[in-house]
């Protein structure tokens, strides 16, 4: 392959590594740049050494590098929904009980809960999953 034929691998990598984001294709836009480079130079002639030479290097960025940049590179997840209620604390409006549903207040918005025990109105409680709709909460222990 021609200097040009690489150069467009690695821009095609590129190009796919930016819309993916999973840190794939990157080191293959890298290699794929690195064997331009080579067979400008005219290191690598052959068609079967410009291959096994793009195969080593991209291997070798993928197990020592990449760990490295998924670490620098990584973001907090940030729970999102309702999914961010779980360990939330809120106050009982009304009373709870197992076969009993109520509203309790949680981040200044009313929801309607249950719990696994009787729980009195104007008590504080910890979110502790979600079914549905409805809040499971039960008694904070302070």
């Amino acid at each position: 392959m021609t200097t040009l034929e690489w150069i467009l691998v690695a821009i095609v990598c590129g190009t796919i590594e930016i819309f993916s984001l999973g840190l794939w294709f990157l080191w293959l836009a890298i290699s794929a740049a690195f064997i331009a480079l080579l067979v400008g130079l005219g290191i690598l002639s052959t068609l079967e050494s410009q291959l096994l030479v793009f195969a080593f290097v991209t291997l070798i960025l993928i197990i020592f590098t990449r760990p490295l940049a998924l670490r620098l590179f990584k973001t907090e997840d940030i729970v999102s929904n309702v999914q961010a209620l779980v360990g939330q604390h809120g106050v009982t409006l009304t009373n709870l009980g197992p076969l009993e549903y109520g509203q309790v207040k949680v981040r200044g918005e009313v929801w309607t809960a249950f719990a696994n025990e009787e729980i009195e109105a104007d008590t504080r409680v910890t979110v502790t999953g979600i079914n549905g709709v409805k809040l499971s909460v039960e008694k904070t222990v302070d």
